[in-house]
């Protein structure tokens, strides 16, 4: 069972970086088509921030409103990439022995590279504001039970995808909702029928989480850590175990 988990780890991380140098050559912009998007909606949400009052009560708030724009972009983008994964390679599935997990791990491990570069923005406004870049390391932590979560998220919705055609389409419009039911540019009141709605998104302890180390210089509430621990674990466990469920008929069904 050790070695088997090993190998699909090591050959999923081959995969999504191959998948992500492949993806970088045909290009001539490279790596910096993965940080055009987020840039780009940073800054007209920043350009329009006094128009619609959207910084009022919020300290450093490009730092805020950046930070909130990559963590939902890599979770909404894993999970818009995962759903379609098992049909895309269908070839491999029928007629190769392969694991199908490696494909949704190799799934989320390239938009973690992704990620990663995005960070890059972060420091460098963390920076042009005059603050501590240590904040970035102390969101690693984070980002691990962040990447846990939209793991177990991204085998069920592959799972499932594989049954309902039309999952992906339902999930663009799911995820455009949730970019702004989630405070991403904005600010929750706690007394707010949306901050109440919020306490079930997982996504705002993340996001709550991340602002606190990284903007802030706050360790999270041990509550809050707890949550998210328990949060990645249940996802994790819920999404590998519909997976192992679902993937016997995969095969049949691509």
């Amino acid at each position: 069972m050790k070695n088997k988990i090993t190998h699909i780890i090591s050959l999923s991380y081959s995969l999504a970086k191959a998948n992500f140098k492949v993806r970088n050559e045909a290009s001539y912009l490279g790596i910096l088509w993965y940080l055009l998007s987020p840039l780009s909606f940073f800054l007209i949400i920043l350009h329009l921030r006094t128009t619609l009052s959207l910084d009022q009560g919020i300290e450093h708030y490009p730092v805020y409103l950046l930070l909130g724009l990559i963590m939902v972009n890599f979770f909404s983008q894993s999970v818009a990439s995962s759903i379609d994964i098992i049909r895309s390679n269908a070839n491999y599935i029928k007629t190769m022995k392969v694991n199908y997990e490696v494909f949704i791990l190799s799934t989320v491990f390239r938009a973690t590279f992704s990620h990663l570069f995005e960070l890059v923005l972060v420091g460098v406004t963390l920076a042009l504001l005059d603050l501590s870049l240590f904040g970035v390391i102390y969101y690693i932590p984070i980002l691990v039970l962040y990447f846990f979560f939209t793991l177990g998220v991204c085998f069920l919705f592959s799972a499932i995808g594989v049954y309902f055609n039309d999952l992906k389409n339902l999930w663009t419009i799911a995820s455009q909702l949730l970019l702004f039911a989630t405070p991403v540019f904005y600010l929750v009141k706690e007394e707010s029928p949306l901050h109440s709605l919020n306490l079930f998104n997982p996504l705002f302890g993340f996001l709550a989480a991340a602002r606190d180390v990284t903007i802030y210089g706050t360790l999270p509430s041990l509550q809050l850590i707890l949550v998210l621990i328990a949060v990645s674990v249940f996802f994790s466990a819920l999404g590998l175990f519909i997976f192992n469920r679902l993937k016997r008929s995969f095969a049949e069904l691509v």
